[in-house]
């Protein structure tokens, strides 16, 4: 929700902040690469997060596997 109420608060500047734009300052600059890697981690840390959840479940399940057969 909150990347679709934000997506044009940097108006028509590319999300990647490309240093071929004409930016008013640079301070906008600075405040593009900012708000493009705090979306970029906002996105990858519950995937991230994810994978590491499923990773130990296989882990614990693999691990019950070889421990019911002795």
């Amino acid at each position: 929700m909150y990347t679709y109420f934000t997506r044009n608060e940097m108006g028509d500047i590319p999300f990647f902040c490309p240093a071929n734009h004409p930016y008013s300052s640079q301070l906008i600059r600075t405040a593009c690469q900012i708000r493009a890697a705090n979306l970029l981690i906002m996105w990858l840390a519950p995937a991230v997060s994810l994978f590491v959840l499923i990773f130990a479940v296989l882990i614990a399940y693999y691990y019950n596997i070889e421990n019911s057969n002795v």
